[in-house]
């Protein structure tokens, strides 16, 4: 009885391993095996593999070679190594000697981490560090042009140092959006602002003659639907403006790509709360996309608005800021029509 009890202890210990974990003996026959390991080398759930040699129920791959080598070697130190497995498995390998209480040598314990999700981070990372290299390079390319243009001579017109200074204004408030963004995330654990209640319409337009200039360059039409007054909502302003931009950031690029169109910023009080619609005509954004452009470092692979780049980081952020003032960040999107992002901000803060 002891002993079932005991083995049914162990089978249940090698199941609840966060690893894929196998054991074999000194002859290479397999002594236990988990279900992750059956799973990660590609065998059924009911797979028999208890003692079955490795060379008979191992797929060919990086893992066999060294675990093969292992056993014929009778290596009697611990190895790690990093093995791929069919089909596109990254893990990294650990084999650990077994041995009895006389010190003899009895066979290994190898465990897999699957690496793959780790890769696909890191890769995620490296597009994410390329993209945002070249948001840098574009505005700080544009602003080291027109003031060197500035200084050979062109401050001389008044009109074209307006124009000039126009651009190098729009092109730092770049800058400085991209830089927000990533400091944000990278410091979400940041001391809030105390929040205060704050009428929302001087808010808005604020933000809107931010974009005023780009969107004429892109021959859009940039339209406040706002009123004279809004009820008083609590909220930390800065936090809000940012969202907004970002709003209006993300749909002045997107119908530009059309090379005309309309955005317009809306604002209306329900019985709740405040409501800040951002509508536009652009390109908009796929089913597939919907569900994942709050994600960080998430941007859209396929279609026209993949062309943007970014950092991935705008959306998510400005979702977290709603959250957190009790308010909700909602999206309806028609591919080639446009899309509308309400942003909703309860009248009374829940605690």
């Amino acid at each position: 009885m002891a002993r079932r009890v005991r083995g049914q202890l162990l089978d249940a210990l090698l199941e609840s391993l966060p690893d894929a974990c196998l054991g074999v003996d000194r002859s290479g026959r397999v002594r236990f095996v988990n279900q992750r390991a059956l799973t990660l080398l590609g065998s059924g759930v009911n797979a028999e593999w208890v003692d079955q040699s490795i060379w008979d129920v191992l797929p060919v791959s990086d893992f066999l070679k060294l675990l093969g080598q292992t056993v014929k070697s009778s290596v009697d130190t611990s190895v790690e190594q990093v093995v791929v497995i069919p089909p596109q498995s990254l893990c990294l390998c650990q084999l650990a000697p077994v041995h009895n209480d006389e010190n003899r040598l009895q066979g290994w314990v190898a465990y897999l981490r699957d690496m793959t999700p780790v890769q696909q981070i890191e890769k995620g990372l490296d597009d994410f560090l390329r993209d945002v290299g070249q948001q840098l390079r574009t505005p700080l390319t544009a602003i080291k042009g027109y003031v060197e243009t500035l200084l050979e001579g062109a401050y001389q017109s008044p009109e074209v140092t307006r124009r000039f200074l126009q651009v190098i204004n729009e092109e730092t408030n770049r800058l400085t959006r991209l830089v927000l963004s990533l400091d944000e995330a990278a410091n979400p654990a940041a001391a809030p602002a105390q929040p205060v209640h704050v009428d929302l319409v001087p808010l808005l337009r604020r933000a809107a003659t931010m974009f005023e200039a780009v969107a004429r360059e892109k021959n859009l039409a940039l339209v406040c639907d706002l009123p004279d007054r809004l009820p008083p909502v609590e909220i930390r302003e800065d936090e809000i403006h940012k969202v907004v931009v970002n709003l209006l950031d993300n749909a002045i690029k997107c119908t530009g790509l059309k090379g005309h169109g309309q955005v317009t910023l809306r604002a209306e009080a329900r019985r709740s709360g405040l409501e800040v619609h951002v509508v536009d005509t652009g390109v908009g954004i796929s089913t597939a996309d919907l569900g994942k452009i709050f994600d960080k470092f998430y941007r859209v692979q396929d279609g026209p608005a993949s062309e943007l780049g970014g950092t991935g980081l705008g959306l998510a952020v400005s979702k977290q800021v709603m959250e957190e003032h009790h308010g909700q960040l909602e999206v309806r999107s028609e591919v080639g029509q446009g899309s509308t992002f309400t942003a909703r901000l309860p009248f009374r803060r829940s605690e």
